[in-house]
């Protein structure tokens, strides 16, 4: 009696390893190909530099050109005056220094009525600021400020 019980058993645990093993094996489904992906290709144009002495000669003849820059926004202000004249004597002691100083008058806004004496004037914020703190460190200029136009 217990033959076939065990016999039973053990045919339906072959029957499942079987199978087990037959879906195991069974080859996967293969992957759709890829497709290629497509790819610019960027020639840079390499300008010659013009610094060469046949470049240097200019027609007479010829306008020179010129390359619109971006404005100044950022001014390193050495000093802020009630009256113009104050403003323009500093301005021609800057000057004297060898420094380009200008005189700023706004306007409106905050301190309009004064004018500021800047002395150096930057398109760059990063540079702006690195020259302020160099000259905040410099012997006399401790009180410099930045102007943001």
């Amino acid at each position: 009696m217990h033959k076939p019980i065990v016999m039973n058993k053990l045919l339906v645990f072959v029957s499942i390893c079987a199978l087990l093993v037959g879906v195991g094996c069974k080859d996967k489904p293969s992957e759709e190909p890829k497709k290629p992906v497509k790819t610019a290709v960027v020639e840079k144009k390499v300008v010659k530099d013009t610094t060469d002495q046949d470049t240097l000669k200019t027609n007479t003849d010829e306008e020179p050109t010129q390359v619109d820059q971006p404005a100044d926004k950022y001014f390193l202000i050495a000093g802020s005056f009630a009256s113009r004249r104050n403003a323009d004597q500093f301005m021609a002691k800057l000057m004297g220094e060898g420094y380009q100083s200008i005189v700023i008058e706004r306007p409106g806004g905050p301190n309009a009525e004064f004018y500021k004496v800047a002395y150096k004037a930057f398109y760059d914020r990063n540079e702006a600021y690195a020259e302020l703190k160099t000259a905040r460190h410099s012997e006399g200029r401790n009180d410099v400020w930045l102007l943001v136009k």
